[in-house]
């Protein structure tokens, strides 16, 4: 368990570190993900360094413009 620091500097330290946790979720919430579904229903999700990502992800993303341009 990590210790609680004390003070004003302990204080000031414990909100940077919120704010910087706050920021890097936002960047990840941000990058598209993608899913990869196996014949038995189990998810993978693709990492964005993974061989074939950008492949996958670019199909995928003609496919929603398709329902969406459909849809219209």
């Amino acid at each position: 368990m990590k210790e609680k620091r004390r003070g004003p500097m302990g204080r000031a330290a414990e909100m940077a570190e919120g704010v910087a946790a706050v920021m890097r979720r936002m960047q990840r919430d941000r990058e598209p993900r993608v899913l990869v579904y196996d014949a038995t229903g189990y998810a993978r999700l693709l990492q964005p360094q993974a061989r074939g990502y950008d492949g996958v992800l670019a199909a995928s993303e003609r496919m929603v413009r398709l329902v969406v341009e459909e849809e219209a």
